[in-house]
């Protein structure tokens, strides 16, 4: 049976362990939210051309 110390260890290891996995999630996050914002920002702009060229054609 593990006496307080090793337990005191083990526990300070997981949350190293933990906080470098944290670090790792926090940047991919950053980096799916950037993307998302671009597709966004992409669809929005492609969206107000595709609507500005059909006003043209159809003479609104």
């Amino acid at each position: 049976m593990p006496n307080a110390e090793e337990v005191a260890w083990q526990i300070a290891l997981h949350e190293a362990v933990c906080a470098e996995r944290w670090k790792h999630v926090n940047s991919q996050l950053w980096r799916i939210e950037a993307v998302l914002v671009v597709i966004v920002l992409l669809l929005l702009i492609g969206e107000g051309a595709v609507i500005d060229v059909l006003k043209r054609v159809l003479g609104g």
